[in-house]
């Protein structure tokens, strides 16, 4: 953007009506074509002040970011009879377009005999490309959505279902999961004023509603951080420190917290935090370079380099440390000895009982062994290495459970059923046994099964068919939930339950919790066509 400044006189462009507006108005081929639906085959309505067939951006969005073949759909440009590749490249036929518009829907119809706008190998109209790992942009690997002309398709207004957003239900300049409340935008839409309409209550002084309420983005959830420090250790795993670009202190946080970061707007991560929670000037994590994971991990070590500017949340704590426990047994294997660290270092500051044992396979896998070492605190570590024939014997580590004793553990899936295993073999009640999951563990061979989640404070009933979750069909019908993982591992979506018999499948709530507490994202109903009755 830039400002030009001069002392001449100046005067506003006047419109020119070549007739395309009065064309497109009666002719509805790229609403008819539009694979998402998201073209209104409506009158023109106002929105933002300006009269425009106000497409639905959320389905257009949607259909190009979930198509695994290649996004930027752009069929609505291509099948455009005034397009230079459509029937009014030729002069005649534009002439008629401009000045006689009733002749549009006969142009059009002529247009589809000519095949305009058809599938065309070498001219296409989607981009079939995807980005690799290497962040290079190659063909895409599964085929697109080609689809041909629907010729005979009559579609009608009255007929579809469109949503808008104006600025009060768009979301906030900042990058971090917005869910969209459809609801709400298909009322927007469905509120909208033709021009007519909209230019009377300017005439008679009626403006209230005219211009879109702005919210108040003040209290932003993610924070502007700078990369300040890089450092690769042993078994594919770099520590990664992040500051406040202006040197300002960052917000308070507790052991066992954790960072949602933004990799890339498809990679939302969240890593444990393993630094000091008195130290407000850094934040630090651990990153293990999981290369057959989802590529949110890759990614982050490809381009998390210092002095990148990037986006982080404010701290959220799902595995709170217990800080009045007589005694705290942290077990920590592998990359799980993150939240370890922050754990140590609160229970020194504060005088507590604690040990901290860490588990690699191989010396040279301990990324945070020397950090460890050099700890204050160092006495209360034990490493344990099994290529050095140090495993954990996790009976004789744990011991017999005595009263106020608290066990944490965090690590692979493998790591932690053992040692939740040994702690109840050793007496440790639920409450005083603490685990965080990294990534999703085995899962059972569920069967799902449709169902009924009926929402009490809403009043209403949705259908939840086998091959979706409550998630997506409450984020379907416009009920905001916050969603996260959809894994059943961070607890976002958790909310209260009233009624129904459930079959938890999430790794965060304990035996007491799922008494009135369900993870939308996993759980279902545990019989067919049962019902579950949630707090929302």
């Amino acid at each position: 953007s830039g400002v030009v400044t001069t002392d001449m006189p100046l005067a506003h462009d006047k419109p020119i009506d070549f007739g395309l507006q009065a064309f497109c108005e009666a002719c509805n081929k790229c609403a008819r074509e539009c694979p998402s639906g998201a073209i209104t085959a409506g009158p023109k309505l106002m929105f933002n002040g300006y009269e425009i067939w106000k497409s639905d951006s959320q389905k257009c969005a949607t259909y190009r970011i979930t198509t695994p073949g290649g996004a930027m759909c752009g069929r609505c440009m291509k099948t455009c009879p005034w397009n230079l590749e459509g029937l009014f490249a030729e002069k005649p036929f534009r002439w008629a377009a401009m000045n006689v518009p009733a002749f549009a829907p006969a142009l059009a119809r002529l247009d589809d005999r000519l095949g305009n706008g058809g599938l065309n190998p070498i001219k296409k109209w989607w981009w079939d490309i995807g980005i690799e790992e290497d962040g290079g942009y190659r063909p895409a690997r599964v085929p697109v959505n080609a689809r041909d002309l629907q010729r005979e398709l009559d579609l009608k207004y009255e007929d579809q279902t469109l949503a808008v957003y104006p600025a009060h239900l768009t979301p906030p300049p900042w990058p971090y999961p917005f869910p969209m409340d459809r609801e709400s935008g298909i009322e927007a839409y469905e509120a909208m004023l033709t021009p007519e309409a909209y230019k009377a209550r300017l005439e008679r002084g009626d403006t209230e509603g005219l211009a879109h309420e702005v919210l108040d983005h003040a209290d932003s959830p993610v924070l502007k951080m700078v990369v300040s420090k890089v450092d690769a250790r042993g078994g594919d795993v770099t520590i990664y420190e992040f500051r406040d670009p202006d040197g300002r202190d960052l917000p308070e946080w507790t052991a066992g917290a954790h960072l949602d970061i933004v990799v890339a707007p498809e990679f939302l991560r969240q890593y444990s935090m393993s630094g000091d929670p008195k130290d407000r000037s850094v934040y630090q994590i651990g990153v293990l370079r999981e290369n057959d994971g989802r590529g949110g991990s890759t990614l982050l070590h490809r381009i998390f380099t210092e002095g990148r500017r990037v986006f982080l949340s404010k701290p959220i704590n799902h595995f709170p440390l217990e800080e009045s426990a007589k005694r705290t047994l942290l077990m920590g294997g592998g990359i799980g000895v993150t939240p370890m660290v922050a754990m140590g270092h609160r229970l020194h500051e504060l005088g507590r009982d604690f040990t901290l044992h860490y588990s690699v396979p191989s010396r040279d896998k301990a990324a945070y062994l020397d950090d460890l070492l050099a700890m204050p605190w160092a006495e209360h570590v034990t490493l344990h290495v099994s290529d050095e024939g140090s495993r954990a014997d996790l009976n004789c580590v744990l011991g017999p459970y005595s009263d106020g004793t608290h066990v944490y553990t965090c690590g692979p899936d493998r790591y932690m059923s053992a040692v939740i295993e040994a702690a109840e073999r050793q007496g440790f009640p639920e409450e005083a046994r603490h685990l965080e999951y990294f990534s999703v563990p085995e899962l059972p061979e569920y069967e799902n099964h449709p169902f009924t989640l009926k929402l009490i404070r809403s009043g209403i009933a949705l259908e939840v068919p086998a091959d979706r979750s409550a998630t997506d069909i409450l984020t379907e019908h416009g009920i905001s939930v916050d969603v996260k993982c959809s894994d059943g591992l961070c607890g976002v979506c958790k909310c209260g339950l009233i009624a129904g018999d459930v079959e938890h499948r999430d790794f965060v709530l304990s035996a007491a919790q799922r008494k009135d507490s369900i993870i939308l994202c996993q759980s279902r109903a545990a019989e067919p066509s049962g019902a579950i009755e949630v707090d929302i």
